[in-house]
C-alpha cells in the first residue's frame, strides 16, 4: 500500500474512531447525566491514534522491505496526526454546537470554566503531541525488536 493511502486510512481511523467513541459516550449519557464516568472513559479514545499509528508504521516498514527510516516514520506520524486533528476539530466544533450543546452547560454547572475555542485548540495540539509521542515510541520499539529504523 502506498504511503499516502496508508497515512490517510490511519488518519481516518484515528480521528474517526475517537469521534465515534465520543458519540458512544454521549449515547450512554456519560457527557451529561454521568459526567464522572465520561471523565474516565474519555481516555479510551487514545486507543484509536495508538492503533492507527502502530498499524501504519508496521505497514510502511513491511512495504519498505523490513526497514523503516526515521524520516518516513515521522512523516507518517505527522500526516496521521494532521488528518486526525482536522477530523477532531470539525467533529468537536459540531459536537459542542449541534450534537450536544448541553455538554458545555453541564460542565459550567459543575463549576468548570469551559472555553470552546480553547478546547478545540487543545484537540488540535493534542493530536500532534500525542501522535508524535506514539510515533517515536513505536519506532523505538520496532528498532529494539530487531527491525532497523534508520
Amino acid at each position: 500500500m502506498s504511503f499516502a493511502r496508508t497515512t490517510i486510512l490511519a488518519g481516518l481511523l484515528s480521528g474517526g474512531g475517537a469521534a465515534g467513541w465520543t458519540l458512544f459516550e454521549y449515547a450512554m449519557g456519560w457527557h451529561n447525566e454521568r459526567l464522572e464516568i465520561g471523565a474516565i472513559t474519555g481516555f479510551v479514545g487514545l486507543v484509536f491514534p495508538i492503533l492507527a499509528i502502530v498499524l501504519a508504521l508496521r505497514s510502511l516498514r513491511r512495504d519498505a522491505g523490513g526497514v523503516l527510516s526515521w524520516r518516513t516514520a515521522l512523516a507518517a506520524g505527522l500526516a496521521i496526526s494532521a488528518i486526525s486533528a482536522a477530523i477532531g476539530f470539525v467533529f468537536f466544533r459540531t459536537y459542542y454546537s449541534v450534537i450536544n450543546p448541553q455538554f458545555v452547560t453541564a460542565m459550567r454547572a459543575r463549576g468548570q470554566a469551559v472555553d470552546v475555542d480553547a478546547q478545540l485548540a487543545a484537540v488540535v495540539a493534542g493530536s500532534f503531541v500525542v501522535g508524535l509521542l506514539i510515533t517515536v515510541t513505536t519506532a523505538l520499539i520496532m528498532r529494539r525488536r530487531g527491525s532497523p529504523v534508520r
